[in-house]
């Protein structure tokens, strides 16, 4: 009898260690900047991280601050990525919201209104946003990752 209650309490206990986990792969902290043609994109982009070939890693996504910096959560609250080869899609932000309020406190643009703030010539080329295309890929390890500076060009294939 007594072994069968000390098989009970350790049986016990090991179910209650495996349930304490979330279940989700380790993440460990990715930094690193983002330009175009040397310079900050005006008003910051979102990378999207796609696992390749048979990689391990989760696909996430991300925020590019105005100066570069790359912002990658995982999980909720978990920064930066699983380990594993990405290939990275970058979609550059152009339009911003209206300022102007309505009396009824709805946020309405004017009728002649123009909201986008970047420049045809400042916008990324539509290959960087392409999942299947895109040329940028990282490698991801089980430690901190810095992906130094990924600076997109106009003319990628040169």
């Amino acid at each position: 009898m007594k072994r069968q209650i000390c098989f009970a309490v350790n049986l016990s206990i090991l179910c209650v260690c495996l349930g304490c986990g979330d279940g989700n792969p380790d993440v460990y902290p990715v930094t690193g900047k983002l330009l175009y043609e040397g310079e900050p994109m005006p008003m910051g982009a979102t990378v999207t991280f796609i696992p390749i070939n048979d990689s391990t890693g989760v696909s996430t996504s991300g925020m590019v601050d105005a100066e570069g910096n790359i912002d990658i959560t995982t999980f909720e609250d978990q920064t930066g990525l699983v380990p594993g080869e990405y290939r990275v899609i970058v979609y550059q932000i152009v339009e911003k919201e209206p300022d102007q309020v309505g009396e009824d406190g709805e946020i309405r643009p004017p009728v002649d209104a123009d909201f986008t703030v970047v420049a045809p010539k400042d916008q990324i080329p539509e290959i960087y946003g392409d999942h299947m295309r895109s040329p940028l890929t990282i490698t991801v390890n089980a430690e901190e990752t810095d992906l130094g500076t990924i600076d997109l060009k106009a003319n990628p294939d040169a």
